[in-house]
Parts: structure tokens; C-alpha cells; sequence
């Protein structure tokens, strides 16, 4: 998994959390709602070994937006499950000069469990185990320096994440991280 992926795995969660924990009515009812986002991204890709050949290593800069739904339940146990897709319009800037542009669509789904059943009162950060699981689709045109289409690309990613926060400290340590699926496919036409 790369490092964006898991900030991403792990922000989403984490700040919704930190909006819905409040908005609790009752013990045991249960909260709804939806979310959306926007981020600007700029981040390393290094293509290298695929059907882009050498020089497939760049920087990559786009505007992901992002919407889903959530469902909320507790205190005294805490349950937080979400959904929802992300789609990111992007450019990555290669080394040797070509580009290349597309746009990324990422399904996304979520739990996290306080397996503990505990509530320790505000500021309680037990999240337990959180589940990720994420299936995308990028596709582009790369061009070359002189603005000529070479190929199309299509990117899928499927991913699976499993994090046990043994510690509580509300960050992956060696050791918490406990299954990891990362399947990553490039074709070029």
C-alpha cells in the first residue's frame, strides 16, 4: 500500500469520526448522514516496469472530490460504517517529458469497531479494528513532449486493509496492520 492510500484510508475515518462523536442523542441510537470533500493532490508516481517503459517516473497533480454516507452507532459500543466513491481528475508529468491525463473513479468501503465495548468518556480515541476495502478504475492518454497521443492507459487497483490499533494510539504501528490486499494492473492500447 502506498503511503497516500493509507492516509486516505485512515483520514476519511478519523475525521469523520471526529465530527459524528459529538452529534451521539442518545446510547444507543444510531446517526446517518453523507459527506463530501475536495482535495488538491500532488504526489511521486513511478510507473517503471509497466507497459510505459522507462522514464515512467513523475508527479502527478489533480483535484479529488470525494462523497459518500455514513451510519453511526453508540456510545456504550461504537460502530462507524461508510461508503462512497472518489473521482480524481489528474496529470502526471514524466521525467523524459511526455504526460499524461485522465480521471480516477475509487469505490470505497469502511467499518470501524470498538471491539472493546468500553466508552472511557470524551476523548475516548479506542477505534479497535478498521476494515478498508477500495476497487478503482484510472484511465488516461499519455502524450508525448511535442503533444502527440501515444497510447491509452488503464490503471485497476483493488485494495483490502485490516488494522488492529493494539495500542490505542490512533496510529498503524508495526505489528497492527493484520491482512493487506493490493492488486494493481496497468495496461496500455
Amino acid at each position: 500500500m502506498t503511503a497516500s492510500r493509507l492516509a486516505r484510508a485512515l483520514a476519511l475515518p478519523v475525521t469523520a469520526l471526529a465530527l459524528l462523536v459529538p452529534a451521539a442523542a442518545s446510547q444507543g441510537a444510531a446517526e446517518t448522514g453523507t459527506f463530501s470533500f475536495t482535495n488538491a493532490l500532488s504526489e511521486p508516481q513511478d510507473l517503471t516496469g509497466t507497459c510505459l517503459g522507462a522514464g515512467a517516473i513523475g508527479t502527478l497533480t489533480g483535484t479529488e472530490t470525494v462523497a459518500g454516507r455514513f451510519t453511526e452507532n453508540g456510545p456504550p459500543s461504537f460502530g462507524f460504517h461508510f461508503h462512497g466513491v472518489t473521482r480524481l481528475e489528474f496529470r502526471i508529468d514524466f521525467a523524459d517529458g511526455r504526460y499524461a491525463l485522465g480521471t480516477s473513479v475509487e469505490h470505497f468501503d469502511g467499518n470501524a469497531l470498538d471491539t472493546e465495548h468500553d466508552d472511557n468518556g470524551p476523548g475516548d480515541t479506542d477505534v479497535g479494528q478498521f476494515k478498508d476495502s477500495s476497487t478503482s478504475r484510472d484511465t488516461a492518454t499519455v502524450y508525448g513532449p511535442a503533444g502527440q497521443a501515444l497510447t491509452n492507459v488503464t490503471v485497476h487497483h483493488d485494495g483490502h486493509m485490516v488494522w488492529r490499533d493494539l495500542d490505542a494510539d490512533g496510529e498503524p504501528d508495526p505489528g497492527e496492520i493484520r491482512s493487506e490486499v493490493d492488486h494493481f494492473r496497468v495496461s496500455c492500447r
